[in-house]
């Protein structure tokens, strides 16, 4: 689905008409922006209540997110939000770097003065998406990770998709739409993450001063250091947030094996 058409997922009911459109995407928002976590259990009776829906278009919607990998079916378990593996994000990273080059470079040579004031706009509009984004500091509200986490999404997309609307093949841009919307639920994770602090202001300025000084091999390689930076960020972010999940089991586990040891004490 294109980033621009998402709702923007807030809690609210939900209007009969479109209701399992609109059940899809409000719970895809809410995987991207990681409030429904990785590997995270969906309980249908919390997530029909939370939105005024029954069962049928919750099934419905479930079943056509787990069409786009972003849910995982199972006939005993249920739903769960479907795992990040570091596999797939060096796999979709390393796409996005050979495709989104080649795009950056055809429309940097073909680009017009309307591409480089629609680029402008763009620039504008992420810059104003990142001060929103760093006022919310690294634990923010759901509400606003929600606002801010597809205001972000939004001007991201665009100001890349500005950058190579030039680039001379529809299907080319295809690819890298379908691409950057399998990438939009990863490069989240380098938002919110707690202690990750990344220069998105300097990194996407180096692509857009690049791309307007007609400068193609600077903005290229700009392109795909920042696309290298966050494969690295996620592999780490991935891993942490694996150790995060060991150590909670180890808790369990461990209060339960406590509980186990009060329950029947040794009779010394």
């Amino acid at each position: 689905m294109d980033h621009a058409t998402r709702t923007t997922g807030d809690p609210r009911r939900i209007s009969r008409a479109t209701i399992t459109e609109q059940l899809e995407d409000a719970l895809r928002v809410d995987i991207q922006v990681g409030i429904l976590r990785p590997g995270q259990r969906i309980r249908s009776n919390e997530v029909a209540e939370r939105y005024g829906v029954s069962a049928t278009p919750l099934r419905e919607a479930l079943q056509r997110l787990a069409g786009e990998s972003l849910i995982e079916l199972d006939p005993r378990l249920g739903a769960t939000v479907a795992p990040m593996s570091e596999r797939d994000v060096r796999d979709i990273y390393e796409m996005l770097q050979l495709l989104d080059g080649i795009a950056l470079e055809r429309s940097i040579e073909r680009g017009d003065t309307s591409w480089l004031a629609d680029v402008e706009r763009a620039w504008d509009a992420v810059t104003g998406a990142i001060e929103q984004r760093e006022a919310l500091g690294d634990r923010p509200s759901n509400e606003d990770r929600r606002r801010v986490g597809m205001l972000w999404s939004t001007a991201h997309w665009t100001f890349h998709e500005a950058l190579y609307e030039k680039c001379g093949s529809p299907w080319l841009m295809r690819f890298v739409r379908q691409l950057h919307a399998h990438a939009d639920r990863y490069q989240m994770l380098t938002i919110y993450q707690p202690g990750v602090h990344r220069d998105s202001r300097g990194e996407h300025g180096d692509i857009y001063r690049a791309a307007k000084a007609r400068d193609v091999d600077g903005a290229v390689n700009a392109l795909r250091e920042h696309l290298r930076l966050t494969v690295r960020l996620l592999a780490e972010s991935i891993e942490a947030d694996r150790l995060e999940r060991e150590g909670s089991s180890a808790a369990v586990a461990g209060a339960a094996s406590g509980d186990r040891s009060a329950t029947f004490p040794s009779r010394s």
